[in-house]
């Protein structure tokens, strides 16, 4: 088993948090300016296409399945029904054209505050200062429980850890 990093009594170093979440230099440039490392865009499309093709085959079959079944709503109820299924239908659709919108568009948040592991094997995750991020299992399992420090954590849709630093101790004006 490999041993874990014991925290110091300072915080750590930009080097040493890219070694242990595996984040580029570049990565860390581009989440200070509020954009995503050309491999990090990569990286959210390669994990949301599947969803978002999934999502658009099932609002493509359920507005089929809605319409084929419209001549059938004869009574005020039944319309009515079906009215309501189509409402809810297109509350899926708004929501998944905002998913596809955090895709095409991502935007890059940032947390600061004291660097906890968080979650569980099943549910991986880090927090600072309560927000909880989502990393890697094999990262995850290698987290002391608490680090001395502030840190500063960039994250992207989905609450996906993309960067950390050590915050400065200045506040911003």
């Amino acid at each position: 088993m490999a041993e874990q990093p014991r925290p110091a009594g300072r915080p750590l170093s930009a080097e040493e948090l890219a070694g242990m979440f595996g984040f580029a230099p570049d990565a860390l440039d581009a989440n200070r300016a509020g954009r995503l490392s050309d491999r990090q865009r990569q990286d959210l499309r390669y994990r949301s296409i599947g969803h978002l093709v999934r999502g658009a085959t099932m609002l493509l079959g359920g507005a089929v399945l809605s319409a084929a079944i419209s001549p059938l709503a004869e009574t005020a109820w039944q319309r009515a029904l079906w009215i309501g299924v189509c409402v809810l239908w297109l509350a899926l659709g708004l929501l998944w054209l905002a998913a596809a919108r955090g895709v095409a568009r991502p935007t890059v948040h940032i947390a600061a505050g004291a660097l906890r592991r968080a979650g569980d094997p099943s549910h991986p995750a880090i927090t600072v200062n309560s927000v909880a991020l989502r990393i890697s299992y094999r990262r995850w399992k290698r987290l002391s429980a608490a680090y001395p420090g502030r840190y500063c954590a960039y994250y992207g849709p989905a609450r996906t850890l993309l960067s950390i630093e050590p915050a400065s101790e200045e506040p911003d004006p």
